[in-house]
């Protein structure tokens, strides 16, 4: 392969960047939404700000994060004596993830699941590196770092994925630590020094403008280590009218504010709107009446005791309530229906005082899954990949023999060395997520009793 330049790299990416920057500026928008940046109904109005984006997708985010992974490797005849193969195979995965959990937990930052739920629900894409690693005394460690899809860039060919590049911006001083270089006369502005991770299928090189920091170095790995995908089943297609991607592709890889984001506007104005008329009942405007017209009043009227001296023809009135239009209570009811279709039910909060059906609660999480199939399937995808990666990687015995523990798929603890030669004659990887969705154990408890009756 011919050799990278650091101008290349920063070009491949600056080149992605402008396809792709319909879709970041959404990714950018729909996270302003999830941090409730506050509403501005306008200078002197009551602004009222729902705090429904950041719930709902905490709903959904906390389903996700919750949901039990299950490594396994069906049998497919396999004699008796391959069981045990496979066995092993599984358990290195499982121990594989929860050491890669364990770094992520030293570096102050959520666990490996968890991660990937926030990026699938917020983002619409998930994406990382997945590298097995050798220290400086020869052992292997797992490193699985998932990455903010909003600053990572990729391009594939007929094979799939041909290289990836994380862009993050970091400080002088966090350069020099984590990469032993010193920058010398390189300037950094107020945000930083953008550093450019870039991977392809044989090299990793590291850049910032100018430069490299980490020299081309081999990954062990016979592809792009990086996992990278987006949600839901829209493809990525071309507009009739430009005949290009960039007028589509910000609805490539949707997140949970897919069909919501535009009503969160018309909600919290009808919401303002109410709140300022409650404001003006508290406190209603005041008509003041003087022979010039330049009276006013030194004092607060509303206030329990206040004497206001009035010359004779004056007189101070209150202006009266304003009062919304019938239509008000018909409009804000189909926002929040609209709301609700596009996200998930009130219900699922708890708001009802009373006990659901058996019937009423699988129709709700008939609602539910609709919103969250979409990312089960790609936190289920996102696992996958990253457990082929790590097993391709082991399997070709270039790393040294690990020893991992955990909790098997029977809750039995284990702690073994497991060689590469078992990981390569393991069977095929199957990978399932189960969400914990709410059920009613009323149905259940009603059956049993009527069991036991008889």
């Amino acid at each position: 392969m011919a050799r990278r330049k650091a101008e290349d790299i920063i070009d491949l990416v600056d080149s992605h960047y402008d396809v792709t920057e319909p879709l970041r500026s959404r990714m950018d928008a729909d996270h302003h939404l999830y941090r409730l940046e506050p509403y501005d109904a306008g200078d002197g109005y009551q602004s009222y700000t729902s705090n429904e984006p950041q719930t709902y997708a905490d709903k959904i985010i906390s389903w996700m994060a919750g949901a039990d992974i299950i490594v396994r490797i069906p049998p497919n005849g396999n004699p008796r004596n391959n069981r045990e193969t496979n066995n092993d195979k599984e358990r290195f995965i499982i121990g594989a993830i929860k050491a890669a959990n364990e770094r992520l937990h030293r570096r102050l930052l959520p666990d490996l699941q968890s991660q990937l739920a926030w990026y699938i629900t917020l983002r619409g894409w998930y994406a990382g590196r997945t590298l097995l690693v050798k220290n400086k005394d020869g052992k292997t460690h797992v490193d699985i770092t998932p990455w903010d899809p909003m600053h990572t860039y990729w391009g594939t060919d007929s094979e799939g994925l041909a290289w990836a590049c994380y862009k993050v911006k970091k400080t002088r001083r966090e350069i020099e630590t984590q990469y032993k270089v010193r920058l010398g006369d390189i300037r950094s502005d107020e945000d930083g020094i953008c550093v450019y991770d870039f991977y392809d299928r044989e090299d990793n090189f590291v850049v910032i403008p100018h430069r490299f920091i980490k020299n081309r170095t081999k990954h062990g790995s016979n592809e792009v280590p990086v996992f990278l995908g987006p949600v839901g089943a829209n493809p990525l297609v071309q507009s009739l009218e430009w005949s290009s991607i960039e007028d589509t592709v910000e609805d490539y890889g949707e997140s949970v504010f897919k069909s919501t984001r535009n009503l969160y506007d018309n909600h919290n104005f009808m919401m303002s709107v109410m709140l300022e008329l409650t404001a003006r009942s508290r406190k209603q405007g005041l008509k003041i009446i003087s022979r010039d017209g330049t009276k006013s009043l030194e004092e607060d009227p509303y206030k329990e005791g206040t004497e206001i001296s009035l010359a004779q023809g004056e007189n101070v009135e209150p202006l009266g309530l304003l009062e919304m239009s019938r239509e008000s209570g018909a409009y804000m009811g189909l926002v929040s229906g609209e709301i609700q279709r596009g996200s998930i039910p009130h219900s699922v909060y708890g708001e009802l005082q009373f006990q659901l059906s058996g019937f009423a609660i699988n129709t709700l999480r008939q609602g539910v899954e609709s919103v969250l199939s979409p990312r089960i399937l790609s936190l289920q995808d996102a696992y996958r990949q990253i457990c082929i990666l790590l097993c391709d990687q082991y399997a070709s015995g270039s790393f040294s023999t690990m020893e991992l523990s955990g909790q098997d798929n029977n809750r039995m603890y284990f702690s073994e060395t497991i060689t590469p030669e078992k990981v390569r004659d393991g069977g095929e990887i199957d990978i399932s997520v189960v969400p914990k969705l709410p059920q009613d154990d009323m149905t259940k408890y009603s059956m049993a009793q009527i069991a036991r009756e008889g």
